[in-house]
């Protein structure tokens, strides 16, 4: 059996799999078939473009609920369970879009979708939290993000290319989660524990969480796992941490989900075709995935700057895919755009993992973060719809991408006053923590995963 590093020993090459597995399928609603937006448009002709847009919308909005839910009600003894139904609501919806020949059929099975992926979500980091720390832990989580993003160039490319031939067989891209159902024997804690290898003694001391039970002390010791691999923070000072990542989160999704709603209709206006569309788009996932393979690499080479060197990339994108539209200029400005997004979003997801007290309640912070990107999803034809009748610009195609390259030049702005803040600072090194780590050996490696060179 072939084992990868965790940070507290071994565990199996499989399991690793099989929880990446997840991530196939988490950025897949209303994305995937975003390609073929211009052609339901045409398909579906007495239908206005709102209604066409709720397919991408509708499965993100519903989703919000049942990711806080399933951070709620989601435990380590029935997690397993959860995800089990949510993977399988996902993949019987998308047996279902087969047999859909109406735009409300369309539209309710979009919010049954969103039921299944929100149950999913939140484990899909989670499940790496809890099984992974430090370096290994960063590493993992820029190969979640990776894999989220190269499901969704896949999906794009297959949809534009096979709409062609008929606009149903775009949905098949649902079925994906087959793929996680069928691997969840793997990644359960009890086929975890019983074939990990761990470090033959603690490699850091133990931190001690007032929440924890003493048998949870004596299970971390039995297991060399720590309780938790957190600083302590005063008060609330954790929960006011989170909320400023979250904004972060929010906002960015906010300002590049353009792509996935506007492209299409500026693409088909400037007469590029359906399959120029998927190739488009695929080029925000490519780059994404490029800088999630590459994150602890990057954050090396960049380290204190590297948010803000991120931001900048979706700025410029933004502005590229506004101002020029020749066909490559939208490929040049969306993979820009996607190298940025693809470093912000897995080093949000790990000071999401560093703030959490315990491996316990790492589900429900991740709920809390993921809420707040497809509320970010879900509110841009929302905002974009709102800004554009302030300005008077209802009939700007390219309104869009303007206006959200000036938010994140604010953004930005923002990121550049407070670079040492804990939100925008990715080097550990030089972190403002508001408490002192508890107490531990000399040779104790320090708890944030963001560290990308070895552990302190």
């Amino acid at each position: 059996m072939k084992y990868v590093n965790s940070g507290f020993g071994k565990v199996p090459l499989m399991s690793l799999i099989a929880i990446l597995s997840i991530s196939l399928v988490v950025n897949l609603p209303g994305l995937a078939i975003s390609p073929i937006m211009g052609k339901l448009n045409q398909v579906f002709s007495h239908v206005t473009e709102l209604e066409i847009q709720l397919l991408t919308v509708l499965p993100n909005l519903v989703t919000i609920p049942f990711i806080l839910c399933s951070g709620k009600i989601c435990t380590q003894k029935n997690q397993m369970y959860i995800l089990g139904i949510g993977l399988g609501l996902y993949a019987i919806t998308g047996v279902l879009y087969f047999f859909a020949d109406s735009m409300i059929e369309l539209i309710l099975l979009s919010c049954l979708l969103g039921v299944g992926c929100g149950l999913v979500i939140p484990l899909a980091a989670s499940l790496i939290s809890q099984n992974f720390v430090g370096k290994a832990r960063t590493r993992e989580l820029g190969m979640k993000s990776s894999l989220s993003n190269f499901t969704v160039i896949f999906a794009t490319l297959f949809v534009g290319w096979i709409a062609e031939f008929n606009w149903h067989l775009a949905f098949i891209v649902y079925m994906i989660p087959i793929i996680p159902l069928c691997l969840i024997p793997f990644m359960t804690s009890a086929y975890i524990d019983r074939h990990k290898i761990p470090n033959p003694a603690p490699p850091y001391e133990p931190l001690k969480e007032p929440a924890t039970t003493d048998d949870d002390e004596k299970k971390a010791e039995s297991t060399h796992k720590p309780v938790s691999v957190n600083f302590h923070f005063k008060g609330n000072m954790g929960v006011k941490l989170l909320v400023g990542v979250m904004a972060l989160y929010f906002i960015i999704t906010y300002a590049t989900e353009v792509v996935s709603y506007y492209l299409p209709f500026s693409m088909e206006h400037y007469k590029l075709s359906t399959g120029d569309v998927g190739v488009a788009t695929a080029m925000f996932f490519a780059s994404a995935t490029l800088s999630g393979f590459f994150l602890t690499k990057v954050i090396t080479l960049l380290r204190e700057k590297t948010m803000q060197i991120a931001i900048i990339f979706c700025g410029i994108g933004l502005f590229i895919v506004g101002f020029v539209h020749a066909y490559w200029a939208y490929i040049l400005g969306v993979f820009i755009m996607g190298l940025g997004y693809g470093v912000v979003q897995p080093v949000i997801y790990d000071k999401t993992s560093y703030v959490a007290p315990t491996a316990a309640k790492s589900t429900a912070y991740f709920s809390y973060l993921l809420t707040c990107n497809y509320i970010g999803i879900s509110a841009v034809p929302f905002i974009v719809g709102a800004m554009k009748r302030l300005f008077d610009a209802q009939s700007d195609i390219n309104f869009s991408f303007v206006f959200n390259g000036f938010v994140v030049v604010a953004v930005l702005a923002v990121a550049i006053i407070m670079r040492r803040s804990f939100v925008f600072n990715v080097d550990p090194d030089s972190y403002e923590k508001p408490a002192a780590p508890a107490p531990a050996s000399p040779s104790a490696p320090s708890a944030v995963a963001a560290k990308t060179g070895s552990d302190k």
